[in-house]
Formats: C-alpha cells, sequence, structure tokens
C-alpha cells in the first residue's frame, strides 16, 4: 500500500474529510467470523437478477437499490427493514478502522446503517452527534466528534434511504449541500471501505457531485479487498479519482504510522 502524501498531509493540518462505506462493517464482522454480505449477494438476496444481455459485460454493478424495490413490493417495507436489519446488524464490535475515525476526525460521514462508529466514540469516551440526510453541519465543538448517517441508521427505521425512491424522496438538505459544497473545495476527501464497482460507491459519488455542481475536485480511494481492473481504473481516473488498496484497518494503521 502506498498512502498518499496529500492524504497525509491533510490528515495532519485537520483538512481532511472521510467517507466511510460498507466494507469496515464487514471488515469488523470478519473479525469475529461473523456474516456481513458484500453488495453483490445483498443484492441477489433482495431479489436482483443481472440484466438479460448483460451477462459478462463490464461496468454492470449489482443493484441493491433495485433489489430492495422488488423485495419491497413483494413483501412490503417492514419484511424489507427486517432483513436489512438481519443481514447488516449483527456485528457487535467496531474494529481498529472505527476507533481510528472516531479519534482521528471530528466530521465523519458513513454510508452504512449500523452504529459501530457511534460505539466507537463512546468507548474512547468521545462525544457524538449523529446527524442525517437533512440536517445542515454545525459549527465544530471541541472535543466532539460529528458523525453524519448519508443512508440513515437501523435503530430508526424511518431514516433509511434504500431504493432510488427513497433517495429521490428524501434528498440531501439544501443547506447540508451547500456546506458539502465548501467542504469539497477546501478539503482532501479520503473514501475508505468502498470498491469503485460497487452501487454504494456510484450512489455516493453522484450525491457529492451532485451536491458540489459539477465534477468533484480530486479525491482518493482506499479500495478495500484488493485491486480493481483496468476497465474500472480508466473509469474513475478520468473522473478524478486517484485510488490505492488497503482495507479500512490496513489504511488507518498506516495512517497513524506516518502521523506519530
Amino acid at each position: 500500500m502506498n498512502l498518499p502524501v496529500e492524504v497525509i498531509e491533510a490528515v495532519r493540518e485537520d483538512r481532511c474529510v472521510v467517507f466511510l462505506g460498507n466494507r469496515a462493517s464487514m471488515e469488523a464482522a470478519e473479525l469475529k467470523d461473523r456474516a456481513y454480505p458484500e453488495q453483490k449477494a445483498l443484492a441477489r438476496q433482495l431479489g436482483w437478477r443481472k440484466p438479460t444481455g448483460a451477462v459478462g459485460k463490464k461496468g454492470t454493478i449489482a443493484s441493491v437499490e433495485e433489489g430492495a424495490a422488488s423485495f419491497e413490493r413483494a413483501n412490503g417495507r417492514p419484511a424489507l427493514l427486517a432483513l436489512l436489519e438481519a443481514e447488516l446488524g449483527g456485528v457487535v464490535e467496531p474494529s481498529a478502522a472505527h476507533n481510528a475515525v472516531v479519534r482521528r476526525f471530528p466530521l465523519v460521514f458513513t454510508t452504512n446503517y449500523d452504529d459501530l462508529l457511534e460505539r466507537a466514540a463512546r468507548e474512547a469516551g468521545i462525544a457524538v452527534d449523529v446527524l442525517g440526510r437533512s440536517s445542515p453541519i454545525p459549527d465544530p465543538e471541541p472535543g466532539r466528534c460529528v458523525l453524519f448517517h448519508l443512508r440513515g441508521e437501523l435503530s430508526r427505521p424511518d431514516t433509511m434511504t434504500v431504493t432510488a425512491q427513497d433517495h429521490a424522496s428524501h434528498p440531501l438538505g439544501a443547506d447540508l449541500k451547500r456546506q458539502l459544497r465548501l467542504l469539497l473545495r477546501k478539503k482532501v476527501v479520503l473514501f475508505v471501505g468502498y470498491r469503485p464497482d460497487e452501487e454504494e460507491f456510484e450512489r455516493l459519488f453522484a450525491e457529492l457531485s451532485d451536491a458540489y455542481g459539477g465534477e468533484l475536485p480530486r479525491c482518493h480511494l482506499s479500495v478495500a479487498q484488493g485491486p480493481i481492473d483496468d476497465f474500472l481504473w480508466q473509469k474513475w481516473v478520468w473522473r478524478g479519482l486517484l485510488m490505492f488498496t488497503a482495507d479500512p484497518i490496513e489504511c488507518f494503521e498506516q495512517l497513524e504510522a506516518h502521523l506519530k
């Protein structure tokens, strides 16, 4: 792994904003020998099927959103949320990555539904303010961590955005979008716990681009679970995304080693 110098210096100078994705929760679950589905497996469990004629086609991404919409139509919203709780809510302990995030970053965004970051903050004695898609970013307070759940929380089912219709019905708040625009312009962006071949990252990148009002400034992605193929590499490089391979714990361990 070659952690970018730009990221190291930005964290050192409090100029880095972090976004944490599903692979951080998956890694925490694996450490305790617990099951946690990849996005592709979850999409198929919900009912998503690859479109006819797309067999072997590069760029076809398994859609949790489409699978969730299909499952909800067939079984109802309560059944959908119960399935997500069963599949994604069983991680019982934060990992070293979660601990590092709440200690090092006063402002954190996550697309995960679980409360691992909140638990990490409590265990570290750090006060945490938990906010959602409609909330503006508050002024920072020393000793506190502001955590944005951009897709809601399992503990508050009414906040969860799962399907495309959910996202359309609950867009990012106007104040939050304005603040994100300024934040993305001033800060170095670090995505951790994502893969660029998963819908979760596609959705997040699209929402941030919309808030910014165009193509994002140069961003960094710590690609979890190994390398990606040349097709996806070229696709994202052209969009200004600089990638390096590292799982969440590895990424933050290396960051801490450089900051000592």
